[in-house]
């Protein structure tokens, strides 16, 4: 049997200590802080209502408001990944049932102090499937309330991951009480040790610390402990440039995603930390299958074959991240990258453009891609490379809304995407390749991938679920909907100051906890 590779990304919590300027305020453990933690993002804050989207930078903010009821332990294995969050235990009952306790302590950041019990847990899953995150909660049926901290959930089948969507950030828990009383955005409210102060879209959202947090007594390093900045802002800067800019004019402290090209100026800086790990974001190229030529798979081998991913990554990352042949993030459960793929070898890939019965190449089609890095770089990559087996190439950047729209409506032909999960299998496979998936921007539709899918999801011997996620990742490399690029690693770069944060290799960091130490 061919060796399984697994690849488990490491949890990272970085304590620095050195002074910087700001507030004179004291931390829990002492220390002298500033009272505002400012961070520079790359992408534009969109939308805060938790059940109405999925975007990661949204949900970066919303993970200081708002907590679900199970937690994800970046980094570690097995059982130890998923713990209790605002749930303190549950257990199948059996194949269908799952029961679930909650704390006893908590309460809404809504002034009133209002608890959170299981009629809030009921209102939120109930919500969410009416909602455009209705995918997290793949096959539930409902929730029966036994007492004001016990929950039961029905789901349609057993299945090896429901539990751990519970850990997806949309389906926080959100006060019932909120919206039956007509409360101006009900989403706002939440039971994190933060709360919303203002929204100016383009410009920052800005957080204030919870002086009555519920859990002000838990210990420094419990996932839901207080937060220790007065206020965390977060500023969308765009371009790049800039944000390393403001980084080292001191105007943010945290800047996200530097360009690769300004590190070694930021290493330089005695002020400024760059920290790198391996990553769990894969970027990747992809065919709209029903889209004519791209339906001919043999088409789509070649092209897979005639893209050089190592001059992709270098051009994108200067070579920062890990090229691979499956459509799975590195660390999830069953990873598997020893199957032939499409190494770059232009012989192979002309000798299937004419299999295809494209000896002549002569195609002429439209690549789509998000404005600026990395797309542009691998945009123009690979317009090289298909240019060498007689495809040509028109480029077609636009904004990421507009992308997502023309991609959902399957009026792309080629485009280039990526994709982050670091808790869930089903999160890739469903989500990316599942017939009739909202992100299944592929329009990929198999029922042999379908049936595999859900065997993944619902098969209990573990061995026989490892052998199917393996046959799985084989079967949807052959059938090439998309090209796997590469892993990019993460690169963040901080004022050295820096306490507190908790990294995850996708970019959903946790910042309740973060502050600059003075």
């Amino acid at each position: 049997m061919k060796k399984l590779l697994a690849f488990l990304c490491s949890i990272m919590m970085i304590f620095a200590l050195v002074g910087c300027g700001g507030g004179d305020k004291k931390a829990d453990n002492g220390v002298a802080h500033k009272e505002k933690l400012v961070i520079g993002t790359d992408a534009d804050i969109n939308n805060l209502n938790l059940q109405k989207q999925q975007d990661s930078v949204n949900n970066i903010i919303l993970k200081n408001t708002h907590q679900t009821l199970v937690f994800f332990n970046n980094g570690s294995q097995g059982k130890e990944r998923f713990v209790p969050g605002l749930a303190t235990d549950w257990k199948f009952t059996d194949d269908t049932h799952i029961l679930m306790h909650l704390r006893k302590d908590v309460y809404f950041n809504d002034g009133k102090k209002t608890p959170m019990t299981a009629d809030d847990v009921k209102f939120t899953l109930d919500m969410a499937m009416t909602n455009v995150v209705k995918s997290a909660l793949a096959g539930y049926v409902q929730s029966k309330v036994i007492d004001p901290h016990t929950i039961e959930i029905e789901i349609k089948t057993y299945n090896n991951e429901f539990v751990q969507s519970l850990a997806s950030l949309p389906l926080a828990i959100q006060s019932k009480k909120a919206y039956d009383d007509g409360v101006k955005d009900p989403w706002y409210i939440g039971t994190g040790p933060y709360k919303f102060d203002k929204w100016v879209q383009g410009e920052y959202c800005r957080l204030t610390k919870v002086k009555d947090y519920w859990g002000n007594n838990l210990k420094a390093d419990d996932n839901y402990a207080p937060g220790v900045a007065e206020i965390i802002e977060f500023r969308p800067i765009i371009e790049a440039s800039s944000r390393v800019m403001a980084l080292q004019a001191g105007e943010i402290d945290v800047c996200i995603n530097p360009p690769i090209s300004d590190l070694k100026f930021l290493k330089d800086d005695k002020n400024v930390t760059v920290y790198e790990q391996p990553g769990t974001r894969l970027f990747y190229f992809a065919f709209n299958v029903e889209q004519k030529p791209w339906d001919n798979k043999k088409l789509r081998q070649a092209v897979a074959t005639a893209i050089d991913k190592k001059a992709v990554l270098d051009a994108a990352l200067n070579g920062k991240g890990t090229m691979q042949k499956t459509i799975l993030n590195r660390g999830l459960w069953g990873f598997y990258d020893d199957m032939k793929g499409y190494d770059f070898d232009l012989a192979r890939a002309k000798a299937l453009m004419a299999e295809a019965g494209y000896a002549n190449g002569g195609i002429t089609t439209t690549l789509t891609y998000a404005n600026g890095a990395p797309y542009e770089q691998i945009a123009t990559v690979i317009q090289a490379n298909l240019a060498q087996i007689g495809i040509t190439v028109k480029l077609e950047p636009m904004e990421q809304a507009a992308l997502k729209t023309k991609c959902k409506d399957g009026k792309q032909q080629l485009f280039l995407w990526r994709w982050n999960e670091d808790s869930k299998v089903d999160f890739v496979y469903r989500d990316l390749f599942y017939t009739g998936s909202g992100s299944n921007y592929h329009h990929f539709a198999d029922k042999k991938a379908d049936a595999m899918i859900d065997a993944v999801a619902t098969e209990k011997d573990q061995d026989k679920r490892l052998k199917t996620g393996i046959a799985l990742q084989e079967y949807l490399v052959d059938e090439c909907p998309q090209v796997p690029l590469y892993i990019a690693n993460l690169v963040i770069a901080y004022n050295k100051n820096l306490k507190g944060q908790y990294f995850y290799g996708g970019g959903n960091h946790v910042w309740a906890h973060a502050y600059v130490a003075k």
